[in-house]
């Protein structure tokens, strides 16, 4: 498994996907693209001594390589000591198969690296990597993976689009329900909360929450809004409260530990995702924390964008409204406030939603069956 960064506190997605394939018996090699060594300078014995390596293994293979990293360019020379040495680590360990989480830096450096030591690779999409990266990097990287992999039918028409004859395939991910257990009742009395969480990007139209506060106010709805998470958007969001004289109840907390998070989720009467599209053409497509959300039974209201709509059924298991619109959205969550009969109905039918189709299990056993599936013939040397 290649990652752009070694797993952290707040990579939860990354650390269960891990854990649940340990748990399914796959053996398991973790690396990360900022990890790797990558200075002659520095490591010029280990790189050397590395690509020696590949360079005994297949002289052809090798030159194959060099005359691709060539083609890249400045960028391509630079990846040569890193990727060299991860495919002759992979080699060491008898590893047959890469898969790169990341359209960006990890397929970059997994598409190098299987040339080098002559090993099939993978791509898990990210959502913002489909929409800002360059088409024609894109098509080169889908058609050299054995196959892609993304989260949305949405992402999956997209990609082919781009891509026509690569192999892509659409496989929800999930979350690992034993671990986001149905929250218990918020206390009656308790005043309505409404719970935002995600990096403060023009994607998320936190901005289109914050105008939905002030038109609930206006109508005398008391309600008080918490914001998770940081960002470029942070100072405008900040000047926005202060414009519309909400500090006392709308609130940006920054980024919390996952304890202090689920305090949040506890104590919140809706879970809200107001996503639009930024004008870069980024996107949301199934953000993890809405699937958070909705395995702890929250009642959530998202936009009709990307593929969102395919987790969330308007009045069936959440609600949609669209994007970019404030009023909209304070309908939305006006309903949820006066309605706790609907809220808990919306929670528990997301739920069942998770448990149905949502499962990590049922998502890794899905990838480990493509990969198995998938699997090609050796390289030539």
């Amino acid at each position: 498994m290649l990652l752009e960064t070694p797993p952290g506190l707040f990579d939860t997605a990354i650390s269960e996907e891990l854990a649940g394939l340990q748990r399914l018996g796959v053996p398991l090699s973790t690396y990360a693209v900022a990890s790797l060594p990558q200075s002659w300078l520095r490591q010029p014995l280990v790189l050397a001594a590395s690509h020696l390596q590949l360079l005994d293994s297949s002289p052809w293979r090798y030159l194959r390589a060099i005359s691709l990293a060539a083609a890249r360019g400045r960028r391509g020379w630079r990846q040569v000591g890193r990727t060299g040495w991860l495919a002759a680590q992979l080699q060491r360990e008898d590893v047959s198969h890469l898969h790169a989480h990341g359209i960006a830096a990890p397929a970059d450096v997994a598409e190098l690296a299987s040339v080098f030591g002559g090993l099939a690779f993978s791509i898990a999409t990210r959502d913002s990597d489909i929409y800002l990266s360059r088409p024609a990097d894109l098509n080169r990287k889908l058609h050299a993976a054995r196959f892609t992999v993304t989260g949305s039918d949405f992402n999956l028409r997209v990609l082919r689009r781009t891509a026509p004859s690569a192999t892509v395939l659409r496989l929800y991910r999930g979350v690992d329900l034993a671990a986001y257990r149905p929250r218990p009742p918020i206390a009656a009395g308790a005043p309505p909360t409404l719970l935002a969480v995600g990096r403060l990007v023009e994607k998320k139209g936190l901005d289109t929450l914050i105008d939905a506060c002030r038109l609930l106010r206006g109508r005398g709805v008391a309600v008080h809004c918490r914001i998770v998470g940081e960002g470029p958007e942070r100072d405008r969001l900040a000047a926005q409260i202060e414009q519309h004289a909400l500090g006392e109840w709308v609130r940006l907390l920054g980024t919390l530990e996952r304890e202090r998070l689920r305090e949040q989720f506890s104590q919140a009467t809706a879970f809200v995702l107001p996503s639009r599209v930024a004008a870069d053409g980024d996107r949301d497509g199934l953000p993890r924390v809405l699937l958070e959300a909705m395995a702890l039974g929250l009642p959530v209201v998202a936009s009709r964008v990307s593929g969102i709509p395919e987790l969330v059924r308007h009045r069936v298991n959440g609600m949609l409204v669209a994007a970019e619109d404030p009023a909209a959205l304070a309908d939305a969550l006006q309903q949820l406030i006066e309605s706790p009969a609907l809220a808990v109905q919306l929670g528990q039918s997301a739920r069942l939603t998770m448990q149905r189709d949502f499962d990590s299990e049922r998502h890794l056993r899905a990838l480990l069956e493509a990969s198995r599936a998938l699997q090609p013939q050796p390289l030539p040397a």
